[in-house]
């Protein structure tokens, strides 16, 4: 039976209450039990039940159909109808049966919010929270109270229901953060009499299928990445299952015993690798190392298998081999290998301590720009270089900057300092030995030379190695080749020598102990460094890098330096060189209060030595003054007793050479033979 609602506000809570109320006694009355349907609509619902009648949102002018169960349905639709046709009043006299309709209605519809699994979110018309179920504190981590009444974007990261509230557009599966939980969301206008009053999200925690979904990305890429391994290992690798089937064998190892893969797949091992080392560890369930296998050819192969255990159970065997004589090469390698990463090591350690001492070649003076101006002209050939000057000169740093600017800065750079090497292992060391050469001979050992091959070999201390060692070294130099100790193998080697010495190398080769032969073949572009007393107009350029470099190293606040310091270090002789002006700087400013370097933190054997002390300039003789000329001769005497030329005579006393000549002849100091 259908009926028109006249009612001008529709099915709102109070008329339903009503409604559901009248239902309830003609339902009793006539022992009937009647359902309700929107005309539009396709599902009846009882129309008992407050929560549903609201739902159907009946408007004033809508048409519904009363449906009936019972032997007095008809009398009962009759009735029904007629109270739905008409105006509904409120009826004040049952006001209090209504209330506690609408307050089930409300009670019932709580409880169901609360028992969702999903979370629950309503808002009103400004967006204000007015529901906030269990479910939804459990996903956010919010507690209702303390979210109740407040705006949803507030409290809620990323919120878009005050959009919803904005637009009107429901929102479906959209993918939200709330803090590290990510949700899928509905989100729902609440439309009443056209007017949005308020808007409903529905979420589900979705992080643990996140998870999973990435972690089975993750399992997709690790297995293929895995495949890719086995794929491109040299190693030949084959694996079977419980029952000895074979399920996978690499290219290496098709290449190794000469099969192709789709021809042994699905067979048992047995039947086609009868002396596979995977047999062995089938039957006894534990893994077998170096089993050793020899092919028809006579190629020894060296094997290791492991059994695969999935939950306690043995599911197959995975095993790997490789060629004796492949391996013996690879062994050869690493030995090679570890012996430039431990010099490499030991000079790297060194390298960074160097460069914290001495970062740059530093200085202005004429003398020293002069020899790097051939030092850098040298770095553009391949010939041998012999450094020389004073300890603590800086020979290993130009011998590094003659190698980092040449073709070959990208080889390696091998420093060995002679003197500091026992002569019974100075041969070892530069040429290597093999095993069993000598008593503690372990295993092959390479030599510098062979490591700086292609590079630069710089050998310090030069001049102090034995006699019987330079014929050694010069048949390297002559013939680019030698033998290491023990053994019988010539090795060749393309390698540049930077040498260096602070010896005076022309006069041990009259004393014999330096041989004629070797020196020529060091000194093919000989480079002298100047001692620091002969470039101190460098010195304060190195004592400021000094200090900015240790300052900055022991974390020092920078200090400047006066100049009575720089004085009594320009007044010094300097036997350590550069070495030693780098150690008193670091002792001053360990030593030293304030912001400059002054007396009081110079070591005192610096200032005695550069204390005035008084000169005679004029020499008196029984106590009377001599003759100009005599001054002259003495004056002149001096001078080239010092110098030894007229030239540099002359430059001493500020005179032309010739000038120093003529009065060297007038006062007979030269002979004229």
């Amino acid at each position: 039976m259908n009926v028109i609602i006249h009612n001008y506000k529709g099915i709102h809570a109070r008329i339903a209450a009503m409604i559901v109320f009248r239902a309830n006694q003609i339902n009793n009355q006539y022992g009937v039990y009647m359902f309700i349907q929107k005309k539009s609509g396709k599902q009846k619902i009882p129309i008992t039940s407050m929560v549903a009648l609201t739902s159907l949102g009946v408007k004033s002018g809508d048409e519904v159909t009363l449906l009936c169960q019972g032997e007095k349905g008809a009398e009962a639709l009759q009735e029904m109808t007629q109270y739905l046709s008409g105006q509904i009043e409120i009826d004040k006299a049952n006001i209090d049966e209504m209330d506690t309709i609408i307050e089930n209605a409300t009670l019932t519809s709580e409880k169901i919010f609360e028992s969702l699994s999903n979370g629950l979110v309503v808002v009103d018309e400004n967006n204000n929270i007015t529901t906030f179920n269990r479910a939804a504190e459990i996903i956010t981590g919010l507690k209702r109270e303390n979210v109740i009444g407040k705006k949803a974007q507030e409290v809620l990261e990323d919120s878009k229901l005050h959009v919803v509230l904005k637009t009107g557009q429901e929102v479906k599966g959209a993918r939200q953060k709330i803090g590290k939980t990510t949700i899928i969301t509905n989100r729902t206008p609440v439309i009443v009499e056209d007017k949005i009053v308020g808007a409903v999200a529905i979420f589900q925690d979705i992080s643990e299928i996140d998870r999973l979904s990435s972690a089975l990305e993750s399992v997709k890429e690790l297995k293929e990445r895995f495949h890719n391994i086995l794929e491109h290992a040299h190693d030949a690798i084959s694996m079977v299952d419980d029952q000895g089937i074979i399920t996978y064998v690499n290219p290496a190892f098709e290449e190794m015993w000469q099969v192709q893969r789709q021809e042994i797949l699905g067979k048992n091992i047995s039947d086609t690798f009868a002396q596979d080392v995977g047999i062995e560890v089938l039957k006894s369930g534990k893994k077998k190392l170096g089993a050793r296998i020899q092919k028809e050819d006579g190629t020894k192969i060296i094997s290791n298998a492991s059994p695969i255990f999935i939950n306690g159970m043995m599911k197959g065997v995975v095993a790997t081999s490789k060629e004796v004589t492949e391996l013996q090469k690879m062994m050869e390698k690493l030995e090679a290998a570890e012996a430039k990463v431990k010099y490499f090591q030991e000079e790297l350690y060194r390298k960074d301590k160097f460069d914290e001492a001495f970062q740059r070649i530093i200085g202005k003076s004429g003398s020293l720009r002069e020899i790097l101006t051939i030092a850098s002209k040298a770095a553009k050939t391949s010939s041998t270089v012999l450094i020389r000057g004073e300890s603590g000169t800086g020979k290993e740093l130009l011998a590094r900057a003659i190698h980092q600017t040449s073709e070959k800065k990208n080889k390696p750079f091998i420093r060995v300092n002679c003197a500091a090497i026992p002569e019974s292992l100075l041969e070892s060391e530069l040429f290597g030995h093999e095993k069993g050469a000598f008593t503690g001979a372990i295993r092959r050992k390479l030599g510098k030379f062979e490591l700086a091959n292609h590079g630069t070999i710089f050998l310090d201390e030069i001049g102090d190695i034995s006699r019987d060692m330079q014929v050694k070294l010069l048949r390297v130099l002559q013939e680019r080749e030698f033998e290491r100790v023990g053994g019988l193998e010539t090795i060749k080697c393309s390698v540049r020598v930077v040498a260096a010495t602070n010896k005076n190398l022309e006069q041990a080769m009259l004393q014999g102990s330096f041989r004629e032969d070797l020196y020529y073949r060091l000194n093919v572009i000989p480079i002298t460094l100047p001692p620091l007393r002969d470039r101190k107009g460098d010195i304060p350029l190195l004592a400021e890098h000094f200090i900015e470099k240790i300052s900055k190293r022991e974390n020092m606040t920078v200090k400047g330096i006066s100049k009575n310091v720089l004085g009594l270090l320009e007044a010094y002789h300097w036997p350590g060189n550069i070495r030693e002006l780098e150690n008193i700087i670091e002792r001053a400013l360990a030593l030293g209060e304030g912001e400059l370097l002054d007396e009081d933190a110079l070591p005192g054997y610096l200032k005695s030595e550069n204390t005035p002390k008084t000169v005679e300039l004029v020499n008196l003789v029984n106590g009377e003054v001599m003759s100009m000329a005599a001054y002259e001769k003495q004056i002149i005497q001096k001078a080239l007793q010092k110098h030894k030329s007229f030239n540099r005579a002359g430059k001493a006393l500020g005179l032309a050479h010739r000038t120093i000549a003529l009065k060297a002849r007038k006062y007979n100091l030269i002979s004229e033979e």
